[in-house]
């Protein structure tokens, strides 16, 4: 039996997709690939995808789904209220200063959106109202500062 060229031809391109194909390696390896990363100087159909890529993957997948704990919902809130009592300080005092209080109160809006960040991700009991609460009363101590309540 004569091999001819086109059958010499479509046997080199099904090898070449069933090496293109192989499962566990398509994007790993060309990810090393566009990396130029050393794993794509050895033969490629040769050795397995670089196991740090997967790994990178499934970090990021693992850090991504990480939701906060009871126990750092409650610390932010405790400094959030620790946040308003001295703001409450630099603001009822003859002497405050205006600009320390505005630059708290931004500290303090910051600080709710990250809780409420972290309460719409695990809910902890009894915090969302306090949280709305504590929303409303920033929002409405801004309006002062901003019409001009709060003058020296």
């Amino acid at each position: 039996m004569k091999i001819t060229s086109d059958q010499l031809a479509a046997l080199q391109l099904q090898q070449k997709n069933a090496a293109r194909n192989t499962p566990g390696e398509g994007f790993a390896q060309a990810l090393a690939q566009e990396l130029g990363s050393e794993s794509s100087a050895a033969t490629p159909a040769a050795t397995p995808a670089a196991g740090p890529v997967v790994r990178l993957d499934q970090a990021l997948q693992a850090a991504m789904l990480q939701k906060p704990t009871e126990q750092t919902v409650m610390d932010k809130m405790n400094a959030l209220l620790s946040k308003w009592e001295d703001y409450s300080q630099i603001i009822g005092s003859e002497n405050g200063n205006l600009r320390e209080g505005y630059s708290l109160l931004a500290d303090i809006r910051q600080n709710i959106q990250d809780v409420k960040g972290d309460l719409g991700q695990s809910p902890v009991q009894g915090l969302a109202a306090m949280v709305e609460e504590l929303d409303i009363l920033t929002t409405t101590e801004e309006f002062k500062f901003n019409r001009g309540d709060y003058l020296n």
